[in-house]
């Protein structure tokens, strides 16, 4: 359940993360783009600049050396027209193709005063016409002020530069330049670093983005498949979390919801059949409930049942139609016809509960109710108060943990074969606030399931550590099959006996099963666990409840406690004589040792002995105390 959590939690970050990225990604770009054109532009400016100083400077000479008519006097002097060619060359370098002079004529022509270019057939003439079809020129001659004009139709020239020359207050020439197309890209390749690094980025991003809208698909192909039960394909108990995560309990009445005698079925056609069972009435409530309504198989034959209380006002009509649904079916389960019921308990407001677990002790609590009351039936926790017993137990339980009230007393079991004590059994007692005892079947069944439960467990644990310590003694604590199979206990007791195998041999956990195993395999391979770390395993309360024979095969047992139940009157009961006669004598041909519960009277005793019982266990031997 923690791993689906720390799933979800993960993929509700990225459902954060991934818009973000693609608006970052989006920014970039723009970004990147208008950089781009920022930087080639701040270039571009920095070059025009240079090159217009260079113009102005190179205007400003000849203005203050040859304050005549430029044209004039290049007619009447060659050498002169040599001498402004080569100053004016000087000037021309690989970033300008063209460089040169022009005026306008009388008829507004412009026409070439000099022409820097090298090459005899591409070098205009003195006086040659100068053909254009850019403006600047004749905005120059205007406004006294240099033009600058980007072309567009020539693809080996970039920009043209037009610089007066002002004579006298007069434009009387124009320097006229062509930058080659070279020099853009030039400038485009000093800024391909900073293309790259956003190109980079974009990419990186890009790929982020693919590899989480991945992990989104694999994840919500996935995600359905992690929260069904295989089974019966209603949801399951880990999909518990990730709806009370996106769902208000305020919305909703809460169901438990038990089949009837189920076991019957297991043991009378088969727990293929079983599975059949399940899955036909699982499929049927599916039928009577609606699509906002949330059903989760909750373990072995019980489910919870969240009804969207929307337009409902009495959930006990929910729960009949349910109840007569199921009960009107024939089920078709390995050529039997089965017919079952259903016993439920509801929750009318489980958001008043401090917790979901507190919330279905209540909806446990009532189907225990309608179960003891005859079965196929629905009972509703009905008091006005939001707080049920069950919610008043585990606070009263949790307090007395916080208050030193629990406390644990030792009942002696004694050897046949010595007649003397072997071993103690701890048993817990809780002292209520007026220091009454309050024993563990009025307090224990309202905390299961609960981190309550675990704690006291703890504490049995702990208690029976310093004990051991402390006497030179044998010990047996009780733990519930749930026990054995929970992460938290199992890794408490090899906290605290791991490596101390000489204190584990002196302790027997005595296996409680008060519901049927439905993982062998977990359950011997938590059992040889134990037993690997010294423990002695005892299956407590055999002949009661679901225990049988296949325990006593399947499971690497050391000790065999027979129920009390089968004890009592032993020693006038025949049929209670066969049956314990019969469990010793297969017990001890697996080599399995055997208590004898609820030992009250000499007459039982005797029988037992008889019997070839190894360990007997009762008041008439020894009352639990406090002290040995």
């Amino acid at each position: 359940m923690g791993m689906i959590l720390k799933f979800t939690k993960r993929f509700s970050l990225i459902a954060i993360l991934l818009p973000f990225m693609s608006i970052l990604s989006i920014v970039i770009y723009f970004e990147y783009t208008s950089t781009k054109k920022e930087v080639f532009s701040v270039i571009q400016k920095h070059y025009i600049d240079s090159k217009i100083e260079l113009f102005k400077n190179y205007a400003d000479y000849i203005t203050q050396n040859y304050s005549e008519n430029l044209k004039e006097k290049m007619a009447s002097d060659d050498e002169f027209i040599i001498r402004l060619e080569n100053e004016l060359s000087v000037l021309k370098d690989s970033e300008i193709k063209y460089l040169y002079i022009l005026y306008r004529d009388d008829d507004g022509k412009f026409r070439y005063l000099i022409d820097t270019t090298k090459e005899v057939e591409q070098k205009a003439e003195y006086n040659q016409k100068f053909d254009t079809q850019l403006s600047i020129w004749d905005n120059v001659y205007k406004t006294k002020i240099f033009k600058v004009a980007y072309q567009k139709e020539l693809q080996t020239l970039w920009i043209t530069i037009a610089y007066p020359i002002v004579i006298d207050g007069r434009v009387d020439a124009i320097i006229g330049s062509d930058l080659t197309y070279e020099i853009h890209q030039e400038i485009s390749n000093t800024l391909k670093p900073i293309e790259k690094v956003y190109i980079y980025v974009i990419i990186f991003i890009a790929i982020m983005l693919l590899i989480i809208y991945f992990l989104i698909f694999i994840y919500y192909k996935t995600k359905n498949k992690s929260f069904l039960d295989p089974l019966t394909k209603v949801y399951n108990r880990q999909y518990l979390d990730e709806f009370l995560q996106t769902k208000s309990l305020e919305n909703y009445f809460l169901f438990m919801i038990d089949l009837d005698f189920f076991k019957h079925i297991n043991d009378s056609y088969g727990h293929d059949a079983g599975d059949e069972v399940l899955v036909a009435v699982s499929h049927e409530i599916k039928l009577n409930i609606r699509t906002k309504d949330v059903f989760i198989r909750f373990g072995g034959e019980e489910f919870l049942l969240f009804v969207h209380n929307k337009n409902i006002k009495d959930p006990a009509i929910v729960g009949n139609r349910i109840r007569q649904a199921v009960e009107n079916i024939v089920i078709n389960a390995h050529n039997n016809q089965i017919k079952i019921t259903l016993s439920l308990g509801v929750n009318p407001f489980p958001h008043h509960s401090k917790d979901i677990d507190e919330a279905i002790k209540i909806a446990d609590e009532q189907l225990y109710i309608a179960k003891t009351l005859g079965r196929n039936r629905v009972e509703i926790f009905t008091e006005n108060t939001s707080e049920s017993k069950s919610s008043k137990r585990i606070s009263d339980v949790q307090l007395a943990i916080d208050e030193d009230r629990i406390k644990f007393a030792f009942q002696p079991i004694y050897s046949i074969k010595s007649n003397k004590i072997d071993k103690y059994e701890m048993l817990i007692r809780m002292f209520d606030i007026n220091g009454s005892i309050v024993t563990p079947d009025n307090f224990l069944p309202s905390v299961k399931h609960t981190q309550v439960y675990i704690s006291l467990t703890q504490l049995l644990i702990d208690t029976a550590l310093e004990v051991l310590i402390k006497e030179n003694i044998e010990l047996s604590i009780n733990l519930d099959l749930q026990d054995i199979l929970n992460d938290d206990i199992m890794n408490f007791l090899k906290l605290k006996f791991l490596q101390n195998k000489t204190l584990a041999s002196r302790l027997t956990i005595e296996v409680l099963e008060h519901e049927e195993i439905n993982n062998f395999s977990l359950m011997k391979e938590r059992i040889n666990i134990l037993k690997d770390m010294g423990f002695k395993i005892a299956l407590d309360d055999f002949g009661s409840g679901y225990a049988n024979f296949r325990y006593l095969m399947e499971l690497n047992l050391d000790i065999l406690k027979i129920d009390g139940t089968i004890i009592q009157g032993i020693s006038k009961d025949v049929p209670a004589y066969n049956i314990v006669k019969t469990i010793v004598g297969f017990a001890k041909s697996m080599n399995i040792k055997t208590v004898a519960e609820h030992v009250e009277i000499k007459e039982e005793m005797e029988v037992l002995k008889e019997i070839d019982v190894d360990y007997l266990q009762g008041y008439y031997l020894g009352k639990p105390a406090f002290d040995f």
